[in-house]
């Protein structure tokens, strides 16, 4: 009877298909999640937790190889604790450096949840990324390779992050447990002593009963120690980095520490008996919200953001019932953290990819500058066009960064490094079986650039039937997977680039002049360097300072004969074609001035009038006469000159236009800002 039933349920789950299969066995897995966060004093350590969960990840994911990189609270780095094969740590680090550079890591952060994105560096294969994260913060993040096709169910995803926020609350508890550890060791070894103490105390008071001195002098060594006590539990409340204000259930505070009162500006016996509305909160209406709503409901209260009314600080809230000793709910704990300096440090960050990027100060840049900063705002379709090493890739940076959408990723995509079945399926990704190879479903860049921006390079060289495919998508929003007849929807932004003549070719017939009408929306031609000449300079002085910080070397700047050389060059590879110029001539210098020897050839072979360059300033300083060489462009402002003369300059050339100003001293509008708050300037 048995062997039939087993037999039986064999048949039964042979005939189970292969995606139900995976979900019961991923509800078995969740049906040991349940015990996964009860076992600290079976922990060796955190390798353990870490490595535990990864057994649970690989049995709801396959997976090549993964890696835990765990979060520096105090500098913010992200560092591999723990990988399966150590050949791989320095693979998962290249990895997860550019994945930090291109934003993709932050975007993942911001999403708390199971995420597949393209290898950063373009290895085969794709990364799944799953942050590691409590309510009170970010402990790290899982790394794992998955393969080319690698897939998972919504439950499988699911239970992931289950996993993981598991993880992330048995990293917390373990730190808590370790640190709890150390100081139960330490009492105990102090109860310890005490005890002994006290029985040799005991042992004497039998002997001498009637010595009311020596039980008086225990009495005061007794009190002593509980005063010792309190003040050690003080200065631990004290020591606390975040401002505790604790209230009775009336909102009267009880007391602060010494955070709070550095916040407050009070003392603490000044604060204690006020009501909490009284306090002089930075943000007053939120902490009070807080307090008020952790006193009505007697349930702690979520940490959030919150901005000082000023708007110079920006908080992190969370409230907490403070239970007596009883039991009883006798009040409420307010915690606030200054996190304005973090926040500081993620504008800096943005500031990388701002239109400081794209170097100019003549007036078709200028005017370049003024249309893009008009066309961040939108959420439009764009078309940057310009000769080959003008920058069309630094103005999809500057679009994107710059605009509503800076929060999600910027997918770069080169339309002519592949064919165009290639170019289908890396656009709209293919459904397993689609041809030869596809052994699982892989979504493409469109969907990975799911509420960011695309950029599509060489747009012009597509074939036609890629044409058709994108114009749908620019007419709909909507795509299919190679192989597949279920329509997607994709939301990005697309700008796209090319250096071929569009209208040439729709004459000719190889480019759809519909196409070309829904991508031309709005563009942006990038000109030339032979025509904006008077740019050269500054541009010198960008590269050369780029090349004394990466390459190591010590340029001061460019004589006069190599940078009139330099000015008259024709340039046919534009802007690329001077870089690479420069840090040839600067690793033959390595350091005191290029001269005319350290450039190529055929550039110093070039006659013109004498001009001298130095890095230390924004242009020539001077030039003889023949009008060839540009001079120095009127009110130039190098980014060393932040005083209140050079920014009272630049505003008043730039016509008040602050963000104008801004580009002439080389700064971006963030810092302008900041040093006209400290100068205490209110142009």
């Amino acid at each position: 009877m048995n062997r039939q039933g087993a037999e039986t349920e064999q048949d039964l789950r042979a005939r189970v298909p292969d995606e139900r299969r995976a979900t019961l066995a991923a509800l078995e897995l969740a049906a040991t999640l349940s015990h996964f966060d009860q076992r600290l004093d079976r922990m060796e350590g955190v390798d353990s937790i870490l490595r535990e969960t990864a057994a649970k990840a690989q049995g709801l994911v396959e997976m090549q190889s993964w890696a835990f990189f765990l979060v520096d609270p105090e500098t913010g780095d992200f560092t591999c604790a723990l990988t399966d094969g150590p050949e791989d740590r320095l693979r998962f680090e290249r990895e997860v450096d550019a994945l930090i550079e291109d934003r993709t890591f932050a975007w993942v952060l911001g999403r708390n949840r199971a995420v597949l994105v393209p290898s950063g560096i373009g290895a085969a294969g794709r990364l799944l990324l799953h942050p590691l994260a409590t309510s009170s913060g970010l402990w790290g993040m899982f790394v794992a390779f998955t393969g080319e096709g690698a897939e998972s169910t919504d439950l499988g995803f699911y239970l992931l992050t289950v996993v993981f926020f598991s993880c992330a609350s048995m990293l917390e508890s373990y730190s808590l447990y370790r640190q709890l550890q150390q100081v139960n060791e330490g009492l105990e070894q102090q109860v310890a002593d005490r005890t002994r103490e006290l029985v040799s105390i005991n042992s004497s008071l039998e002997r001498e009963v009637e010595e009311r001195s020596l039980a008086e002098q225990q009495l005061r060594r007794t009190l002593n120690e509980k005063e010792s006590y309190r003040q050690h539990l003080e200065a631990v409340f004290s020591s606390i980095q975040d401002a505790i204000i604790t209230v009775d259930l009336n909102g009267v505070v009880l007391n602060i520490n010494a955070a709070a009162e550095k916040m407050l500006g009070i003392p603490a016996a000044q604060a204690v008996r006020m009501h909490h509305t009284a306090l002089q909160l930075p943000c007053a209406r939120a902490c009070q919200d807080v307090l008020g709503a952790t006193l009505g409901s007697g349930t702690p209260v979520r940490e959030f953001r919150a901005v000082s009314e000023d708007g110079a600080q920006v908080m992190i809230l969370g409230g907490t019932p403070l239970i007596s000793l009883d039991g009883t709910f006798s009040g409420a704990v307010l915690s606030c953290r200054d996190i304005t300096r973090l926040v500081s440090l993620e504008q800096q960050l943005r500031q990388r990819h701002s239109f400081s990027n794209i170097i100019g100060r003549s007036k078709v840049m200028q005017s370049l500058f003024g249309l893009l900063e008009n066309l961040a705002a939108y959420d439009t379709t764009v078309l940057v066009t310009g000769e080959s090493g003008t920058g069309k890739e630094l103005v999809a940076e500057a679009l994107h960064y710059n605009g509503a959408r800076s929060g999600g990723p910027l997918v770069k995509v080169n339309c002519t490094a592949l064919s165009e079945s290639l170019l289908e399926s890396e656009l709209f990704g293919h459904v397993r079986g689609a041809f030869t190879g596809a052994v699982r479903d892989r979504a493409g860049r469109f969907e990975t650039a799911e509420g960011g921006t695309i950029f599509l390079d060489e747009i012009g060289d597509i074939s036609m039937r890629i044409q058709v495919l994108l114009l749908r998508f620019l007419e709909s929003k909507e795509f299919e997977r190679v192989g597949d007849t279920t329509p997607r929807r994709a939301d990005v932004r697309i700008v796209a680039a090319t250096n071929a003549d569009l209208h040439r070719r729709i004459s000719e017939g190889t480019f759809r002049a519909d196409l070309f009408y829904r991508l031309n929306v709005t563009s942006v031609h990038l000109p030339p360097l032979r025509e904006r000449r008077e740019d050269i300079p500054l541009l010198v002085q960008h590269f050369v300072e780029q090349c004394n910080t990466e390459l190591g070397t010590r340029v001061a700047g460019v004589d006069e004969k190599a940078m009139a050389a330099l000015v008259r060059a024709p340039w046919p590879g534009n802007v690329r074609e001077l870089k690479h110029t420069l840090e040839h001539a600067c690793v033959l210098c390595r350091d005191g001035y290029v001269e005319a020897g350290h450039l190529p050839a055929e550039l110093a072979a070039v006659e013109s009038p004498p001009v001298r360059f130095d890095a230390a300033v924004s242009g020539p300083v001077s030039a003889a006469a023949g009008g060839a060489v540009p001079q120095p462009v009127a009110g130039g402002f190098g980014r060393r000159q932040l005083d209140a003369r050079s920014i009272t300059a630049a505003i008043e050339q730039a016509g008040g236009n602050k963000a104008r100003a801004a580009r002439l001293l080389g700064v971006g509008r963030a810092t302008l800002y900041r040093k006209l708050r400290e100068l205490d300037m209110s142009i």
